[in-house]
């Protein structure tokens, strides 16, 4: 039975959305009908639903001290507790202080801090912050966290990749939330160190996502008296993965996810990682000297098989491990030694060939995963991508935490250290998989993100975006695209595409959102990277509208009216973007592509 309706529909999904205005009214009867089902307690009684019209600046401070009961929370704890509750004013949009960019505004809304108490009282406590904005839209947006996690996420924040015409969510009236897994980082704590505690690895491999839903769920039904009419989860890289454990585990909560570059298997990605030390530690082996020249060779090699000359690799089909391998090899130095950044030694020519093809396990992993994928080639050297996970900016050393080490060996070593060996003084350059066998199986078990059977989330109408950064070095993009086709050979493809659809994105690194003009070893243009996946899958899930084959990534100019720079189409998984223009003009201009599968 429809408890309210006087909220409107979503925004279209096209376009820029003014911030949604609340519902008119909350039915005080319905109210009072579902008293008795409340989730929020005070001490020992069940608080009241606010009635209509009452929220705001009082009833915000009354949820201060309110606690939810383990009951009601669908993975084990000792209940949950709002340590604050403040009632924020609402902020307009205004210029930042160099006059160069806008700080988003937002809306009056009650920000909510709560902490879910853990079964284990050495493990920490579960840090959640609930935002509910007094012009509810009836939605609630949940946002993913990052790397290992350890940062609370405050939800007050923009539409993953969106660019700054598009309002805040929170501004749109969307009830936000996020997490910090379960575990808070310090300067005098390992950011891995959680994970020697079980009750914690199991909340940052999952249970913290399904617990922090659940008490905003009841959060919003105290203060608004209902629970959301619909329920999305947006997350990219660790939130990512998080999204798709959601989907896996926890089937029937969320109507919609959108997941960018996820780290879905987890495993498999760490142990990868943490090769990378040992590989470039062999003496003539370290890549950093050679970035540009590992940049160039690729560009060489593939830039133009999209139709146009522009440092850009968008062909992923035809730029395959063995053609970049075969160019590499080309400029192998005659001895073999390191002689000159000109050419390769057979040592980095070894590391180069792990870069791009990938790991395999001597055992099969959750799933029946035993591999995985290399690194897609293209725009090594875009900021913040081969030099900042490749190779760091020194050689490794047996100190994956010593200063200018590789994110790649760094954040593989945290896993191995501190999930699989359960020693912090471990030495990650000597770990072999298969002397860990059992600990290994249960940490992918608990971690892994790729279950490949989604019927569950199908049948309950769930839809699932997908968007793969095609560069990326921090995790390859073959992961989450091959997991698609895993899919589609468990539940059949035309089942998938009715709720999953899964897009590249060209020359973008991990989670990068596009490079401006003028960025180095980029198209004078940049690379445009801003879309807001949120709308289209708003669209899919509440009016069905299926999204197209084709959407369009844009660069913006930071100002209103916030006039596109350049654009680009972000294709569905199996076809690129090709240049259909003529000569080397026009390169940003999405019109001037077409899709392919060739």
């Amino acid at each position: 039975m429809k408890l309210c309706s006087g909220y409107p529909q979503s925004a279209e999904a096209s376009g820029s959305r003014p911030p949604a205005q609340g519902f008119q009214l909350l039915c005080k009867a319905a109210a009072v009908a579902i008293a008795g089902c409340l989730a929020l307690a005070s001490g020992d009684a069940l608080a009241q639903p606010q009635p209509a019209g009452s929220i705001g600046s009082a009833a915000c401070q009354a949820l201060n001290g309110k606690t939810v009961q383990a009951a009601l929370i669908g993975e084990p704890t000792s209940g949950a507790v709002v340590v604050s509750a403040t009632y924020k004013a609402a902020v307009a949009d205004t210029p930042n202080p160099a006059g160069n960019a806008i700080i988003q505004g937002t809306p009056d809304y009650c920000e909510v801090l709560v902490e879910i108490k853990p079964v284990d009282p050495a493990a920490p406590a579960i840090k959640v912050q609930v935002n509910l904005p007094t012009n509810w839209n009836g939605k609630k947006l949940q946002f993913g966290g990052g790397g290992y996690n350890g940062v609370l996420i405050t939800g007050v924040q923009p539409s993953r990749g969106a660019g700054p015409e598009v309002p805040l969510p929170l501004a749109q009236g969307y009830l936000t939330t996020g997490t910090d897994s379960g575990h808070q980082n310090s300067q005098d704590v390992h950011p891995a160190a959680f994970a020697l505690n079980q009750e914690a690895l199991t909340n940052h491999a999952y249970a913290a996502y399904k617990k922090t839903n659940d008490v905003a769920m009841e959060l919003a039904l105290v203060y608004y008296g209902r629970k959301p009419a619909r329920n999305y989860y947006m997350g990219g890289s660790e939130g990512g993965r998080e999204g798709l454990l959601i989907a896996q585990r926890y089937p029937a909560d969320f109507d919609g996810i959108v997941a960018i570059d996820p780290v879905i298997n987890t495993t498999g990605l760490w142990t990868f990682q943490n090769s990378f030390g040992g590989l470039q530690r062999a003496p003539g082996s370290w890549l950093g000297k050679k970035a540009q020249q590992v940049h160039d060779t690729v560009v060489d090699a593939c830039d133009r098989l999209d139709g146009i000359a522009d440092s850009v690799v968008s062909n992923y089909k035809a730029c395959t491990a063995p053609v970049v391998m075969a160019a590499f090899t080309g400029k192998r130095c005659a001895s073999g030694a390191d002689e000159a950044v000109t050419c390769f030694s057979d040592g980095e020519l070894n590391a180069l060939k792990a870069v791009y093809t990938g790991y395999t396990f001597p055992f099969v992993l959750a799933n029946g995963v035993r591999s995985y994928p290399g690194y897609v080639p293209g725009s090594e050297l875009v900021p913040v991508n081969f030099t900042r996970w490749v190779t760091g900016t020194t050689a490794p050393t047996s100190d994956p935490d010593a200063r200018g080490a590789g994110g790649n060996y760094q954040y593989g070593s945290w896993y191995v250290r501190y999930f699989v060996a359960r020693d912090p003084n471990f030495d990650a350059l000597t770990y072999d998989p298969a002397a860990f066998k059992d600990r290994v199986l249960e940490l992918s078990n608990l971690l892994d993100s790729n279950q490949p059977d989604l019927t569950a989330f199908h049948n309950r109408g769930g839809k699932l975006i997908l968007r793969q950064n095609l560069a990326d070095k921090g995790q390859s993009a073959m992961s989450g695209l091959s997991y698609r086709d895993a899919v589609v050979a468990r539940m059949g493809q035309s089942k998938v595409d009715d709720f999953f659809a899964a897009y590249v994105a060209t020359g973008l690194g991990h989670t990068a959102n596009g490079y401006d003009a003028g960025t180095v070893n980029a198209p004078s243009y940049g690379i445009p990277g801003r879309i807001d996946l949120l709308a289209p899958l708003e669209a899919w899930v509440e009016k069905g509208i299926k999204p197209p084959d084709q959407l369009t990534l844009v660069n913006r100019q930071p100002l209103p009216p916030y006039n596109v720079v350049a654009s680009k189409p972000m294709c569905r998984s199996g076809s690129y973007p090709k240049f259909i223009g003529s000569g080397s003009a026009g390169g940003d201009r999405a019109e001037n592509y077409r899709c392919v599968g060739e």
